[in-house]
């Protein structure tokens, strides 16, 4: 049963008592049917956070008996891009780059063939041409970026040129196929143009002025314990912190080529999310303060190219991927939110969504159950959220 003060808040924002139990009995079945090892979920509407709930295990282990709470900090992944997104934009509001703009004017290794047409535009909507990432195209022998980054002489020398010596998969800016390494590229943008880390760019310019305490890329040791598990070398990695084996300085000094970790590096709870999601939603204000200009986001949450864009990653067609220069835009029969809807999924897997029609953020955690995609617990999720909206 709901309390009083649960009750008025669902009444507040026009959001049936009734779903609500549904929302959480959609995720203890997902659990009790292992498609998932636990759930984290913040909704709010109009700007109030009037649901937020989390159950199931902290960690992969089977035998763990720890469970998830809603504060849990989770590492949101591909969300990142998101964040590296905004901080473009954030550049391009203070005149500093704009989205047409070659990439080959800012970083040399793309002032040579067939590199040169490359703007920021198609590194934020995925239509460079340049490496996808691994399992998007259907090739048994490729080798991602990464691989040639950090496995290849090349990489020590120079990680742009090394991620970008197998050349375009297909002509600039014709197809849609997913590239974080795209966003490492954004990152490395953020620093020539910044003079700093594009990590502590986003944490100066996006996360501290939104007072998001549990958002970061480097783990505070206080922090670690609160981290879910998702893998026997994490569990690891964080008791070591917890332990003082690590400093937060080593943790980017252990590494021998430094990459931009704006492709899927920031760890976050739904809480934090939602003021993210919360700025968005509100044109680029948060709590009386700018983060983004209204134009910024109106931008950036609109479809790119009015053109169709073919999509093969995945498995796909060819059919039509809608994308924004930032969010994915994607709208189709499985989806029940409203069309305009903006978002980014991240790998694991989690969400957060914008519908700026209904005003609703919906933040999702989905730890699936031995890293195992299960569709039911995306497009399920949509269908139960959004079917509580009076």
């Amino acid at each position: 049963m709901l309390s009083s003060t649960e009750l008025s808040k669902l009444n507040e924002v026009n959001y049936r008592e009734d779903r609500l139990e549904v929302v959480n009995h959609f995720y203890e079945d997902l659990c009790d049917k292992k498609v998932v090892d636990g759930y984290i979920y913040s909704l709010s509407r109009y700007g109030k956070i009037f649901a937020s709930a989390a159950g199931g295990r902290f960690s992969y282990e089977e035998e763990s008996t720890q469970e998830m709470k809603t504060d849990t900090i989770f590492r949101v992944a591909s969300i990142t891009k998101l964040f590296t997104a905004t901080a473009i934009w954030q550049l391009a509001d203070d005149g500093k780059i704009f989205m047409g703009q070659p990439v080959s004017s800012i970083l040399p290794e793309f002032d040579a063939d067939p590199f040169k047409p490359i703007t920021i535009a198609h590194l934020l909507t995925h239509t460079s041409g340049i490496a996808p990432d691994p399992g998007t195209i259907s090739d048994t022998y490729y080798k991602s970026a990464w691989w040639y980054i950090f496995e290849s002489e090349l990489g020590k020398e120079n990680w742009i040129k090394a991620g970008l010596s197998k050349g375009i998969h297909f002509p600039v800016g014709t197809q849609w196929m997913y590239s974080s390494f795209g966003y490492a590229i954004l990152g490395a943008i953020i620093e020539k143009i910044t003079g700093v880390f594009a990590e502590k760019y986003i944490m100066d310019h996006i996360v501290k002025p939104l007072g998001m305490k549990d958002t970061f890329f480097d783990i505070p040791a206080e922090k670690a314990g609160r981290i879910a598990i998702r893998s026997e070398r994490a569990k690891e990695y964080l008791q070591k912190l917890q332990n003082g084996e690590i400093t937060d300085a080593g943790q980017r000094s252990e590494e021998e080529i430094n990459v931009p970790e704006t492709g899927g590096g920031l760890y976050s709870t739904v809480a934090d999310l939602q003021k993210f999601g919360i700025m968005l939603l509100n044109q680029g204000e948060y709590e009386g303060g700018h983060i983004l200009s209204r134009m910024a986001v109106q931008r950036m949450t609109k479809r790119f190219n009015s053109e169709k864009i073919p999509n093969y990653a995945w498995g796909d067609a060819g059919a039509d991927r809608p994308y924004g220069l930032g969010p994915d835009l994607r709208y189709n029969v499985s989806t029940s939110y409203s069309e305009g809807t903006f978002f980014h999924e991240g790998a694991g897997a989690c969400a957060l969504f914008v519908d700026p029609v209904e005003k609703l953020i919906a933040v999702w955690y989905l730890p699936f159950h031995k890293g195992v995609w299960d569709g039911r617990a995306v497009f399920g999720t949509h269908n139960v959220i959004w079917s509580g909206l009076e």
